[in-house]
């Protein structure tokens, strides 16, 4: 009577729950897809970081917000292995059922539930979805039912593929491993796309039991081989394998695991880190250059340790994509000692003379010089700042290429004070440098190093001079940005979207531009071509490795040392890339050894050779474009201006047309000398006199030859009736301190210095502050004025008659 009485219960309630069944079937199946809107199965998907270098060599691999790899991935870059290994032992007719497997089901109700036998799985991979997406608990018959009805809806508005690219990226592959593109990554250290049919059976059989089958576990490799090796038989029942093949299926395999896992590049890694919340991340990071630059760079450390020197930052990029190739933010990451996890790159330092390039960039942009223009190495004054050479030597006339090459503080000053519209602080601030302070913070200190500037910035600018004046952004990513937007639609997978939003993110940080920072961004490109080849005269030091590359290479570079020999740099451009070391201590120590040249430009040449032959892109680099409006003319050699008729010997030189400042040279003057007494003539008198040349310097040069020991020739006295010199060939005297355009500041016991550049013809000359007569002083002399406060008419005359004059403001 009882087992009856049982019977029946257990009969009402096998029919309630085939009840619940069909009710569920006919609303999850007729009503419920019809009145839900499509579901986002990726919404609240907290995703993995992994970072690949260009040509997909896994840099590093992060864990989500909830500490849990998981790696999103479309359908396309998961190996069709893998899709054919889960379905063929998940679910076999996963393209033939609507969500639910009626006959395995029904095999599995009758057996466990009508029968009271062991309980067998039959869940679909769409069941298996919707119990991962929505956090269902299946193991109630309430909770059945839901994960039913939700599979119905899924199947209703997703296809197949949808489907089974969501399963693959939820599904738990052992401790916190979830998705296969996580799992791939962790276990065999390979994408996805490139499972073998071994790696992907033994993923197949892991979500089924994730805590049993932990690869990670002794035995959980155990268990997960006997359940690959039954997986294997099925799948040689479908796909049928020869013997051979079936042997190497059944060998066991090897697992890495997560303490396996690589960080490569881990400066770099964290600066792409902090713009892509998750998703994989395809660098344009050169994967065999990082490792080959990072052993050159702790080799060379080495060496220098006996000087102190134990840190550096190094950065590559390839200068027509602008994409980075090599990123080391400094020469340990780990090492807390020289506090390695800064990231050398992008911390701000002073640049010491690495920004002069642009000074005379801009100089030949303006019209102040070209590249061969005469300029004064000479001790000048601006108001209360008296810049000094790094020798504390002074080399008189220099050409611009000189002066830029051996790096004179004093010419690069002068210049730095000539630009106008923009003037150097306004270009860099055009340009993206950040300048915290008012103009009048940095002054003329700008062209020493007296800012702060990332490597990141010095390289964009260095760009410039080799992208025809351009100014571009750096390129994080293995995709261009610059046609990102567009492309990306067209792209069907997950990854070629999201790098292009990546390098759109990197690049919308710069901060919104004026109109006047617009107009100023860059260089023209005469300019940007004239200073690479100024810096390109500067010899390579000797590397035996670069000579093997090429017989004589050819390298625009410029070092920079900063006050108080805090920072070391070097830079340059060697074919189609851009290269950048920085060497110092990011305590901001100093260190006597801190010297560009001495220290920064070696390792920077040992570095090169790694760029590969670079003989083709160089000679693209330096060639001259037709387009640039650049013109070779002859110039005399001594002033380096248009050769007149008296000019003795001549040198080719390039001018920008329409800009650069030539004139025809007056140094060399004809002067009538009497044939008889040898003394000078008021003019030209054959056969009684006869002409000869003499070189007119101005005073201040003439005077500093006459320093070195250099004895000019001079042109004879005058003869008794000659009492006045014709002025057609004279040039008026140039005030050269004060400055027009500056605002002085008397001190005591500090009087202002009147500096004057006569013609060589003149002998001495008279200063006046509007109409009272201040003194009197030969060519090369200083009248030190005690100036008070008000406006001055400063006035100069020479004893030629020739005047000049300016209007001095004195606070």
């Amino acid at each position: 009577m009882r087992q009856g009485i049982k019977l029946q219960r257990k009969l009402r309630g096998v029919l309630l729950a085939l009840f619940m069944l069909c009710l569920a079937l006919w609303l999850g199946g007729l009503v419920l897809p019809w009145l839900t809107p499509k579901p986002d199965l990726y919404r609240h998907y907290a995703g993995s970081q992994a970072f690949f270098a260009r040509e997909g060599e896994l840099l590093a691999l992060r864990p989500a917000a909830d500490e849990r790899y998981r790696l999103r991935l479309a359908l396309t870059d998961m190996a069709p292995v893998i899709q054919q290994a889960t379905m063929l032992y998940e679910d076999r007719r996963f393209y033939q059922h609507f969500g639910l497997d009626i006959t395995a089901f029904g095999r599995a109700f009758w057996q466990g539930v009508v029968k009271g036998g062991r309980r067998q799985g039959a869940s679909t991979i769409s069941m298996q979805l919707a119990r991962m997406h929505y956090g269902l608990n299946s193991q109630s018959l309430a909770g059945k039912l839901q994960q039913i009805m939700l599979a119905f809806y899924l199947e209703r508005h997703l296809t197949k593929a949808e489907i089974l690219e969501g399963y693959l990226n939820y599904a738990p592959y052992g401790a916190n491993i979830e998705s296969v593109g996580a799992a791939s990554l962790i276990y065999f250290g390979k994408p996805a796309a490139e499972l073998s049919t071994a790696e992907a059976l033994a993923l197949a059989v892991i979500p089924q039991n994730p805590l049993q089958r932990n690869p990670e576990r002794q035995n959980g490799q155990q268990q997960l081989q006997q359940a690959r090796l039954r997986l294997l038989q099925a799948w040689q029942q479908t796909y049928p394998t020869s013997s051979t093949e079936q042997q190497l299926l059944a060998l066991p395999l090897s697992f890495q695991s997560r303490r396996d896992l690589p960080f490569v590049a881990p400066h770099f890694v964290q600066a792409l880190a902090r713009q892509q919340p998750s998703g994989p991340i395809h660098s344009s990071l050169d994967w065999h250059l990082q490792q080959q630059v990072t052993q050159q760079l702790k080799a060379y450390l080495r060496q220098q340790q006996r000087l102190g020197i134990n840190n550096a930052s190094v950065l590559v990029v390839h200068r027509p994509s602008m994409q980075i190739k090599a990123y080391l933010g400094s020469a340990d990451f780990f090492n807390s000692a020289i506090a390695g996890q800064v990231d050398g790159t992008a911390a701000l330092r002073s640049p010491g003379s690495a920004l002069k390039p642009f000074i005379f960039a801009l100089a030949l942009q303006q019209g102040v010089i070209h590249p061969k223009s005469l300029l004064k190495d000479l001790p000048q004054r601006f108001g209360l700042f008296s810049p000094e050479n790094f020798d504390r030597r002074f080399r008189g006339p220099i050409t611009a290429t000189e002066a830029l090459v051996q790096s004179r503080n004093v010419p690069a000053v002068t210049l730095q004070a000539q630009l106008q519209q923009p003037d150097f602080y306004q270009w860099l601030a055009a340009n993206q440098v950040p300048l915290p302070q008012a103009a009048d913070y940095y002054g003329l200190a700008l062209a020493l190093g007296g800012m702060e500037i990332s490597m990141q910035q010095l390289v964009k600018l260095y760009a410039m001079l080799g992208n025809q004046g351009h100014y571009q952004p750096l390129q994080w990513l293995a995709q261009s940005a610059n046609a990102a937007p567009q492309q990306a639609k067209h792209h069907k997978t997950i990854n070629t979207i999201k790098d292009a939003e990546l390098n759109v993110a990197f690049n919308s940080k710069l901060p919104v531009s004026s109109q006047e920072d617009v107009e100023w961004r860059g260089l023209l490109p005469e300019a940007a071509f004239l200073t690479l080849k100024m810096l390109a005269t500067q010899p390579a030091l000797q590397n035996e490795r670069l000579t093997a590359l090429t017989t004589t290479p050819q390298v625009a570079w410029k070092t920079g040392t900063s006050y108080a020999y805090r920072d070391a740099w070097t830079l340059g451009l060697y074919g189609d890339y851009v290269l950048a070391v920085w060497l110092g201590n990011f305590d901001g120590s100093s260190n006597p050894n801190l010297i560009g040249r001495n220290v920064a430009a070696p390792l920077f040449f040992s570095l090169l050779p790694l760029l590969g032959e670079q003989q083709h892109a160089n000679q693209r680099l330096f060639a001259q474009s037709e387009q640039l409006n650049l013109r070779e003319v002859a110039l005399c050699r001594q002033s380096y201006q248009l050769p007149n008729q008296f000019c003795p010997e001549m040198e080719s030189g390039w001018v920008i047309p329409g800009v650069s400042p030539v004139a025809v040279s007056d140094l060399h003057r004809p002067v009538p000398v009497y044939r008889q007494s040898g003394l000078r003539a008021c003019q030209h008198q054959p056969p009684l006199t006869e002409l000869a040349v003499f070189e007119f310097w101005p005073s201040d040069i003439a005077a500093l030859y006459q320093q070195a020991g250099i004895r000019l020739r001079q042109p004879p006295a005058f003869a008794e009736d000659c009492q006045q010199l014709s002025q057609t060939q004279v040039q008026p005297p140039q005030i050269v301190s004060p400055q027009p355009h500056l605002t002085y500041l008397p001190q005591a016991d500090q009087p202002l210095a009147l500096q004057a550049r006569f013609d060589g013809a003149a002998k001495q000359g008279y200063w006046f502050a509007d109409q009272r007569f201040l003194g009197t002083v030969k060519p090369g002399e200083t009248l030190f004025w005690p100036a008070t406060t008000g406006r001055y008419q400063l006035r100069v005359q020479d004893d030629l008659g020739n005047v000049s004059e300016i209007t001095l403001n004195v606070q």
